[in-house]
């Protein structure tokens, strides 16, 4: 992991009061910043071995582990919360310029990022900024800033932030990650900071009434911890680490005690010595092929035998207690940690192992909707298209069904007259794509256009008939002559 240069403590053109709230938050990003750090370590496999200091030999800490659990435990839960889009809660178009600013800024690849973040260092947040078209930017940038790079006082009254600091970073190669500029937002105005060769100054500072344009996305937060928890629990790095040395301790004897152990009797340790004078080493003895011993000065000859050799098992029992434990500590299926088991697991026992993920899931979906919709109206509005409707965010099905088995749930509840074959709810039980249902809504709202056009043509049709014989005069009885009939006596 790149090392992030310090925070700056103050800027040019900030006010006393501004001052003081960028140092405040910086020193809790600073203090948050090693918890962050290892966190991040643990997913990208980078941990370092913990050894309990009388079980390994010391060249067995020069060999390198990677135990990539903690990223499984990420991504098994960030794969299963997936926003799938928005649509509109009176049902109506979303809006091009809305639809148009969610595409500039790849909505689905930043939610993807921001959850993903979330789950590893317990919260990340989402920022609606003002863009420059002249640049290229969306007249609106959705971003999201990882809880390494960014901070916030959480307000439990509005169930929101009340003042922030967000630092957008560059990743550079050579000297690690730059800061290009930062945000402090605060009650009623949002300042904006950017590096001016090694002084910081404000460029930017906007009036802003109501909510902060910055939504916190937080994991399993609760009323004493709001800015949630990671993932990557101390539960889950303590399994880790016992995984990386029960993995270590196999390779050591998989390289060392490859060979039966021997054991020797009536030698000397000059039998083992080289031409030289030094002793050879153990490895050497123990791999050699061919021992030559000379007998003793009595002439007696040595005895040569062999232990038993070493078994696999212990290690492999013991990793895979291992494995069970961590996969019930992350609500993860055991087969997906790698336990081979003598029958494979039955499509119900399956079920039942991901339903408290799927359960998981689902809560971070209820968490994390409001958050992106609120962000979503806040761009709209940041854009300019104040007429902009509520939008309602869609999310996939975290069991991720088969489209035969939801297709054949929405068939029934059709079927049986819960639902309408034309409703907007069959549609998304199908689990189509955000594009798909669009295409679908689009299309029977045109149906139904239509249908309604054709019912008013033939109502104007059927009143058109019934007025046209009213005004038709009754015809006269002429006989057969064509004149009028004369009265008989």
């Amino acid at each position: 992991m790149s090392l992030l240069e310090p925070f700056p403590n103050g800027a040019d053109g900030l006010s006393d009061d501004e001052t003081a709230a960028l140092r405040r938050l910086a020193a809790r990003l600073v203090r948050h910043r090693t918890r962050n750090r290892i966190r991040t370590v643990y997913y990208n496999g980078r941990n370092q071995l913990r050894d309990l200091g009388y079980s390994l030999p010391p060249i067995a800490k020069d060999v390198e582990i990677v135990v990539g659990w903690p990223e499984k435990a990420v991504e098994g839960l960030a794969n299963r919360v997936v926003l799938d889009g928005v649509t509109t809660q009176d049902g109506s178009d979303l809006g091009k310029q809305v639809s148009d600013l969610l595409d500039a800024n790849d909505l689905a690849q930043t939610a993807e990022n921001a959850h993903t973040d979330a789950l590893v260092h317990s919260c990340s947040f989402i920022a609606a900024l003002q863009g420059m078209p002249d640049r290229g930017e969306p007249a609106a940038i959705i971003q999201e800033f990882p809880a390494d790079v960014a901070t916030g006082t959480w307000d439990s009254r509005i169930h929101g932030l009340t003042e922030a600091l967000l630092f957008d970073v560059d990743e550079d190669e050579t000297y690690g990650r730059q800061i290009r500029a930062c945000y402090l937002m605060l009650p009623g105005r949002l300042v904006g900071i950017s590096r001016d060769g090694w002084r910081w100054r404000v460029y930017a500072r906007t009036d802003w009434q109501g909510r902060l344009p910055v939504e916190l996305l937080a994991y399993r937060p609760d009323s004493k911890r709001p800015f949630g928890r990671s993932r990557i629990s101390r539960t889950v790095m303590s399994l880790t680490d016992s995984a990386v040395r029960t993995f270590l301790r196999s390779e050591v004897q998989a390289e060392l005690y490859s060979v039966p152990p021997r054991y020797f009797l009536g030698v000397t340790e000059n039998m083992f010595r080289r031409d030289d004078g030094t002793l050879r080493p153990r490895w050497q003895i123990m791999l050699d092929q061919v021992l030559a011993l000379p007998r003793d000065k009595q002439g007696n000859l040595p005895q040569v035998g062999t232990f038993t050799q070493a078994s696999f098992e212990p290690h492999s029992a013991q990793l895979r207690q291992t494995a069970l434990m961590f996969a019930a500590a992350t609500s993860l299926p055991p087969d997906s940690m790698g336990v081979l088991t003598d029958n494979p697991s039955s499509a119900e026992a399956i079920d039942k192992a991901v339903k408290e993920l799927c359960l998981n899931a689902e809560s971070c979906q209820r968490r994390f909707g409001p958050a992106w919709e609120r962000i979503i109206a806040t761009a709209a509005r940041i854009a300019g298209d104040g007429q902009a409707a509520a939008v309602s965010s869609q999310w996939r099905n975290p069991a991720t069904p088969s489209r035969a088995a939801a297709a054949d749930a929405a068939v029934k509840l059709v079927g049986a007259n819960i639902l309408p074959a034309d409703s907007d709810v069959t549609y998304d039980m199908l689990d189509l794509s955000d594009r798909q249902r669009q295409t679908l809504r689009r299309e029977q709202r045109a149906k139904r256009a239509q249908q309604a056009l054709d019912r008013i043509d033939q109502t104007i049709t059927q009143q058109q008939g019934v007025d046209n014989a009213n005004s038709q005069p009754a015809a006269e009885d002429t006989g057969g002559t064509g004149q009028a009939a004369r009265p008989t006596a």
